[in-house]
């Protein structure tokens, strides 16, 4: 592979991910001196981190491909929590088959995430690791970040999680520009350039601001680096960077929470994707997928309704405002074309245009209270659990709970708080929870309706067949 001396900002941002895009970068006419002393060029690169983090078609060109946020949502589909009612546009991340070798939806997380990583590689190998230039340190902070994050996302993937398969197979590291393929590192080796990238973040990104949280600063950079420990069972550390990271965003009341999560504006909203009329894919957007309510997308319009398990809705406290998230067995007097257990809450009044929300504070009152439940500090982990779930049921008491009661009690509490926003199927692999949607009045559709036991194989996304064409040093995973 020749080495690479200059590069090019728009098209390395878009390049599209082929089977040997690992072995390809572009030219252009900026050196590495000048990338290192240029923030605006740098910048440049970054902010096209975050347009191709919420574009369509980079990774497999079909309607499940809008970005970061189609992947969260695909795997929520894969979860317990979730299910739709036809077969069409994600049905193969619910029914289990995207994740096979020689399905398309494999690389959907692999050609959408490592692109990226390489142009972060980009940005850290032009700037030097001791930069003292403020804007300059802010620009590598965030680029540790996403590069961190990325690959956070990928293990969790495409690897098994992190407790007692520390050395087990994860995935290809690239932490420079100019790489041949590379075999698979071992979990603890990718999670320790995780843990690495975001902690050099969290410091570098002491005292910057950003211009609206379509970026990423400190606080969200703790976020990530609070979800990594809790799930490397580092949970002292959890508890307090998910402390940290939520200090700045107010809870959202009543009337906010139900408004539809279409606008990054909401207060507790940690990052985003602003999205415009011309920004805007059309059918090939989130909304479109999971806004029952609209009439001019796959879901309200086809009737491909993204509905709530039943056991979950009925787990839902009678008084806990959520439960008007969805549509109650009777119907809803708004929407009664609806059927029961219908998703309300993703609701895009503008049809076309609604922003993507990627993190809220809210997730990170789960993450600290489970740490503190976890780490033996089990009134302060009640305490954190009252805090956001009186804001969402007025009859709420003090939890009582112990042990795994009080495990379960946040973690369910959890699941309905940020059902839909991606983290359903990632708790299910970490806790070793088994997929149960084949059960005694279950509502799950015929072609998802079926049992997979806890910590199985096919929790694990295999290899996409591309990149097995292309790196003959990769091992693939287990069918």
């Amino acid at each position: 592979m020749k080495k690479i001396i200059i590069l090019s900002l728009s098209l390395l941002i878009f390049t599209s991910c082929e089977s040997d895009f690992l072995d390809t970068m572009p030219q252009s006419t900026i050196n590495d001196g000048q990338l290192a002393t240029s923030a605006e060029a740098n910048e440049a690169i970054i902010n096209g981190i975050y347009s191709a983090l919420r574009s369509y078609g980079l990774s497999i060109s079909n309607h499940e491909d809008y970005g970061h946020k189609s992947i969260l949502s695909a795997t929520d589909l894969m979860s317990n929590d979730m299910l739709m009612t036809k077969s069409s546009w994600y049905s193969n991340f619910y029914n289990y088959q995207g994740r096979q070798q020689t399905n398309t939806r494999s690389r959907l997380a692999w050609s959408t995430y490592y692109p990226q990583i390489k142009t972060t590689n980009v940005v850290l190998a032009g700037i030097p690791e001791g930069t003292t230039d403020e804007k300059l340190k802010g620009i590598r902070g965030q680029a540790l970040a996403l590069r961190g994050y990325f690959y956070f996302m990928l293990a969790r993937i495409y690897g098994p999680t992190y407790g007692g398969n520390e050395n087990k197979l994860c995935v290809p590291l690239y932490t420079e520009i100019t790489f041949e393929g590379r075999e698979r590192s071992t979990v603890r080796e990718v999670y320790n350039i995780i843990e690495k990238d975001l902690a050099e973040s969290i410091a570098l990104l002491e005292g910057y601001k950003r211009k609206n949280n379509n970026a990423i600063d400190q606080s969200v950079a703790q976020a990530f680096l609070a979800d990594v420990y809790l799930e490397m069972g580092k949970y002292s550390e959890a508890a307090i960077l998910a402390n940290a990271a939520r200090q700045k965003y107010p809870l959202l009341t009543q009337n906010e929470w139900m408004q539809g999560f279409y606008d990054v504006s909401n207060k507790d909203t940690m990052w985003g994707a602003s999205i415009t009329s011309a920004q805007s894919s059309f059918v090939a957007n989130f909304f479109s997928h999971f806004d029952n309510t609209n009439e001019s997308g796959y879901a309200g319009g086809l009737g491909i309704y993204k509905n709530i398990d039943i056991n979950l809705y009925n787990s839902i406290s009678g008084t806990d405002f959520r439960k008007n998230a969805f549509v109650a067995p009777g119907g809803n007097s708004t929407y009664p074309s609806l059927p029961a257990y219908a998703n309300l809450k993703f609701i895009d009044p503008t049809i076309d245009a609604g922003d993507y929300i990627y993190l809220r504070a809210a997730a990170m009152y789960y993450i600290e209270a489970e740490a503190y439940a976890r780490s033996g500090k089990e009134s302060l982990a009640r305490k954190v659990l009252y805090d956001i779930t009186i804001t969402r049921d007025p009859a709420y008491v003090l939890s009582t709970n112990s042990g795994t009661a009080l495990i379960d009690e946040i973690i369910l509490q959890k699941r309905i708080e940020l059902w839909g926003e991606g983290y359903a199927w990632f708790d299910m692999k970490r806790l070793g929870v088994a997929l149960n949607r084949d059960y005694p009045g279950s509502n799950h559709t015929a072609f998802g309706k079926f049992n997979i036991p806890a910590s199985d194989n096919r929790f694990i996304f295999q290899i996409p067949q591309a990149e097995i064409d292309a790196n003959p040093l990769i091992v693939q995973n287990p069918l």
